[in-house]
């Protein structure tokens, strides 16, 4: 859980070796995210409510470092254009805001004001489920980390 699946995906005997790994997201994908830090989590939530102590006491999100169903969100447009009916893939842009949707759930990945419960010093993340009320996340393509990940596969 702790290595990056573009150097699993050469480990022999795992279930991601030898897999493809697409170069751009598309809405609709379903992804996982992992902070870097060494030990990172992955982003995770459930079903669980922050406790009353802790306003405005929506869907818990934290960082997890095993992975499961409950780390899989999935990348969604802002709004609804209905360009998703012709059924061709559309690619998220350098610029695009997207939307995280927790799979399990349908709660959207949201940050508000409240202090985090464990560092008071960040705010809290949830999840939400107001179509009104959506934390909108800026996408950026870094191609410098991208060609660095393509330089580590060769």
């Amino acid at each position: 859980g702790f290595f990056s699946s573009a150097f699993q995906a050469r480990l022999v005997g795992n279930s991601l070796h030898n897999c493809a790994m697409p170069q751009y997201i598309a809405y609709g994908s379903v992804v996982t995210l992992k902070n870097h830090r060494i030990g990172g989590g992955l982003l995770h939530s459930h079903s669980h409510l922050y406790p009353e102590d802790f306003a405005p006491m929506q869907q818990q999100i934290t960082a997890y470092t095993h992975k499961d169903e409950n780390n899989h969100w999935v990348v969604t447009k802002t709004t609804d254009t209905g360009d998703s009916a012709s059924g061709s893939v559309q690619y998220v842009n350098d610029g695009d805001q997207i939307i995280l949707k927790h799979l399990l759930t349908g709660r959207n990945l949201h940050s508000h004001q409240y202090a985090a419960p464990l560092s008071r010093r960040h705010y809290q993340v949830s999840g939400y489920g107001e179509v009104s009320f959506i934390s909108v996340i800026p996408y950026h393509h870094d191609e410098k980390t991208e060609k660095s990940s393509q330089l580590q596969k060769n």
